[in-house]
């Protein structure tokens, strides 16, 4: 077993290990590491492919899900009302599938990676069968909450599995082309739920992920040769943190929930923001405070972050999170209202900057495979989006397209090059044992900050747009309908100098939230350049365990 703390890894070479089709997979006992199971496996390149297509898939399905549903809320509206409350169609899957990322790492080292990969894509068709058939609002928000509880720990538990079957240093290219598959879900699954909207239902949305999730059951029940963990399900329950889940699950509910209302449905000073938000606090402290002191087997141990890396991480995770949700979310907005184009011509523009970060983020990948550096693809990617961010803050009614694409192409250059090189980092600095629990950390806390960005991005841009109006000549009717979707100003202003005025506002309120995102893209630089120093991606048991591997290979064809 490895240790995080100073030790000296040696090189990991060769690949050719066992074959998870002709050797019976090992079964775990009680580990050294305080009894939590070490799930590593290495297997030759020809097996990593399979296990590697099937956790791309898993991890696509995911974000497609959310991608998909956005383009049909006024459809799901029209039909199953909901009027103003339509967002928490994807608010309530967006809740629960943040609220369970951080319990299903560590129920992935206590019952097995693939039980409960299993468990969550059960929970995640269930949940889209509800949403297929659902016939009134109520029952669709229940059932895109279920579906959220496995549509968060999915892509999660893939990460962690292909990390499991691969050495540090190799794992950076197929961690890369993981992150490839999901920005391609955010770039085509608005274009497939805009499709079915336009010829068919939206409940097709949710009928073809069915399909695509046996698929990946099945290649996932097939093609992974994962370790299983022996040991009586009594034992394995005694493990579990059952407090810390019921506190993280509260806390990042009540919170998330109550960043959600702030600023839109409520005011930030009413008791629908200001309860869930102060609970939601006072849990997330007791949720510390239990994890340091009580469990065995904690969801998140403290222990961790006495690691700078996973410190650095944790802030530049949670600073990836809110540039790219307020990004995604107002880019295109910006576009739809300042130079008039269609939503398909919006979403157009975006692929280019999702299509960079494909590229970025797979090449990335790469090199770290290539050279083991992973700390200078960061900081130059953070540089990068900086410069990006920036010059998207002075777009104006009059900037010409090729600006608008030469902007996009930074910024997606700086998200693909800073997503997976610290997801490596942050593996390569803790035990192994800790890996799945570090790795879902980095996605609850990227989710929180996803949160968090569109809150205040949406409350500054709506209180800057709204203060705009005050000054103009209209009726309190319009202002009204103005500030709850601005984007109809198109429709509802005929008066040029009026709707000048009006996207002069919008480009006032555009300009300061991307201020402010570039000045947290810089900061993150200098968070990633004082903690996130370079560790070697060489462990010291990388070689034993695949000559381990190799034997056993050995055996089973003797």
């Amino acid at each position: 077993m490895s240790t995080p703390h100073g030790d000296q890894r040696k090189q990991a070479e060769g690949d050719e290990v066992s074959d998870p089709r002709e050797v019976d997979m090992p079964t775990s006992k009680e580990s050294t590491s305080g009894g939590l199971i070490d799930q590593t496996n290495y297997v030759p390149t020809r097996k990593v492919i399979s296990i590697f297509f099937s956790c791309a898939t898993i991890g696509f399905i995911a974000y497609l899900d959310e991608t998909m549903i956005a383009v049909a809320l006024p459809l799901i509206s029209s039909e199953l009302g909901g009027g103003n409350q339509i967002a928490w169609v994807g608010t309530s899957y967006f809740i629960t599938s943040t609220s369970f990322q951080l319990v299903c790492g560590r129920l992935s080292d206590i019952w097995s990676r693939k039980t409960v990969l299993f468990v969550l894509m059960i929970i995640f068709s269930l949940g889209n069968i509800g949403s297929a058939f659902s016939n009134t609002f109520v029952q669709l928000l229940v059932f895109r909450a279920i579906a959220g509880i496995g549509g968060g720990g999915m892509p999660t538990i893939g990460q962690v599995i292909v990390s499991d079957t691969v050495s540090l240093r190799e794992r950076g290219k197929y961690q890369g082309i993981l992150g490839a598959s999901v920005a391609l879900a955010y770039g085509i699954g608005p274009v497939i739920g805009g499709a079915f909207v336009e010829s068919s239902t939206w409940r097709w949305i949710f009928r073809l992920l069915l399909p695509l999730t046996a698929i990946s059951a099945a290649c996932c029940y097939f093609f992974m040769p994962l370790k299983q963990v022996d040991s009586d399900w009594k034992v394995k329950l005694r493990r579990v943190d059952f407090m810390g889940s019921f506190l993280v699950l509260a806390s990042s509910t009540l919170i998330v929930m109550a960043l959600t209302w702030g600023g839109g449905t409520y005011a930030w000073n009413d008791a629908h923001v200001v309860a869930p938000l102060c609970i939601g606090t006072a849990l997330a402290v007791a949720f510390v405070l239990w994890e340091g002191f009580w469990p065995k087997y904690p969801l998140l141990p403290l222990y961790i972050f006495r690691q700078r890396i996973v410190i650095g991480a944790a802030i530049t995770h949670f600073i990836n999170g809110y540039l790219t949700m307020v990004q995604v979310f107002y880019i295109p907005a910006f576009y739809q209202l300042a130079y008039g184009y269609s939503p398909v011509k919006s979403a157009a523009l975006m692929l280019t900057l999702t299509v960079v970060q494909t590229i970025t983020s797979s090449l990335s990948g790469l090199i770290i495979t290539r050279t083991g550096r992973y700390r200078e693809l960061i900081l130059i990617g953070w540089v990068v989006w900086t410069v990006g961010l920036g010059l998207f803050s002075t777009l104006t009614p009059s900037s010409s397209l090729a600006k608008q694409v030469g902007y996009s192409l930074l910024t997606g250059f700086g998200v693909g090059q800073t997503m997976q090189p610290s997801l490596v980092a942050v593996q390569g600095a803790v035990d192994r044992t800790d890996m799945a629990v570090v790795t879902a950390m980095r996605s609850f806390i990227r989710n929180i900050g996803g949160t968090l960005g569109l809150t205040i991005s949406g409350t500054l841009l709506t209180n800057i747009f709204f203060s705009n109006l005050q000054n103009l000549e209209l009726d309190p009717e319009m202002r009204g309908r103005l500030v709850d979707n601005p984007l109809s100003a198109r429709k509802l202003i005929s008066e040029p100098s009026q709707l000048s005025a009006v996207v002069a506002g919008y480009r006032r309120g555009f300009w300061v939230i991307f201020i402010i995102m570039t000045a947290l893209a810089s900061a993150a630089f200098l968070f990633s350049l004082f903690l996130l120093n370079h560790s070697s991606l060489k462990r010291d048991d990388d070689e034993r365990l695949k000559m381990e591997a190799k034997e056993r290979l050995a055996s089973s064809k003797a």
